[in-house]
């Protein structure tokens, strides 16, 4: 995949990306990392509840500089069972910044799919 570059002078590369979890559980679970001379621009986090019969809470945070703060973006989330979420208010990390999900339960069955826009500086 080519990567356009950004910029008057041509320096930078802006790429869409995608990350993904497979059965997110209470676990912390890591959708994006980032790294030094990054900017990202997550787009869209969808949510699904792939349960039967159980209803799940999730929540949405981003770890500010790898630092251990935690700053919350959602907290207990409702998610009905077979029911899907869509997050779609646009927010940006950069940097070493890290977003993490996690559900209330350790036996949920949710899996998430978090689109974002990464750009590197030159």
């Amino acid at each position: 995949m080519a990567n356009p570059s950004t910029g008057f002078g041509g320096a930078g590369t802006e790429v869409l990306r995608r990350g993904y979890v497979d059965e997110m559980t209470n676990a912390e679970a890591t959708l994006l990392t980032g790294v030094a001379n990054h900017i990202y621009t997550v787009l869209s986090i969808v949510f699904v509840n792939l349960a039967s019969s159980t209803d799940e809470t999730f929540h949405i945070y981003i770890d500010a500089d790898n630092a251990g703060t935690n700053i919350y973006l959602l907290n207990s989330q409702p998610l009905n069972a077979k029911s899907t979420f869509i997050f779609t208010d646009r927010f940006v990390l950069t940097e070493t910044d890290r977003l993490h999900a996690s559900t209330a339960s350790a036996t949920s069955n949710v899996d998430v799919w978090v689109t974002y826009i990464d750009q590197q500086l030159a």
